[in-house]
């Protein structure tokens, strides 16, 4: 399912770019895609390094632990996620540069950039989030988490904003999927660790 939903976004997002854009905007898609996968690929390191930690401290009930282990990761990947948004915002052409030499494709490129990279600070608590209820074994929640970042709200951006704002509008559906996920995150995040805190209350006082 999550193959599928992944190629057919893929498809989403090409045939949109060829028809408002043409190869320019496919090239700025993929220089844009490769950017923000670098940094995504480090802030999914820090998870790695951060589940096992959390599940031990869990199954144990060491709940502050368990807290404490969450926050540090969540601090890590926001300094990589907003580092990587302001490089992305500020630093447009740079980066292009370091992809290609076309000055037509550096422009495109540093017009998405300056768009679509509006909202990538906030990636680093989704993932890290997603990541933490797989965790603890909420592996429903951390499957739809997931999902809502690149497929629940990023396929009606994509079939909606396209045809309002052109080119732009496609750029603008990586932003506002985001937030829309992050949104239903933090949700998700502050229910999970209100149920965690009266579990502890329990504990303490089992009477």
């Amino acid at each position: 399912l999550v193959n599928a939903a992944a190629s057919f976004i893929s498809f989403l997002i090409n045939s949109e770019l060829v028809r408002r854009g043409g190869d320019m905007a496919v090239g700025a898609a993929g220089i844009f895609s490769t950017y923000t996968s670098l940094i995504v690929m480090v802030i999914i390191g820090i998870c790695q390094g951060m589940q096992p930690i959390v599940g031990y401290n869990y199954g144990a009930g060491r709940i502050e632990r368990l807290r404490r282990t969450y926050i540090l990761a969540l601090i890590a990947a926001t300094i990589l996620s907003v580092g990587g948004s302001l490089a992305g915002l500020f630093c447009p052409k740079l980066i292009a540069r370091a992809f290609t030499t076309d000055a037509t494709l550096i422009d495109v490129t540093a017009n998405a950039f300056s768009i679509a990279m509006l909202a990538f600070s906030v990636v680093g608590f989704q993932i890290v989030s997603t990541n933490f209820f797989q965790a603890i074994g909420k592996v429903g929640k951390s499957i739809f988490l997931g999902l809502s970042r690149q497929v629940i709200f990023l396929i009606p951006l994509l079939m909606i904003l396209p045809g309002l704002f052109g080119l732009n509008g496609v750029w603008m559906s990586f932003p506002l999927g985001d937030l829309c996920a992050t949104i239903v995150t933090a949700v998700l995040i502050i229910w999970q660790f209100k149920a965690l805190n009266r579990q502890t209350a329990a504990a303490s006082h089992p009477g």
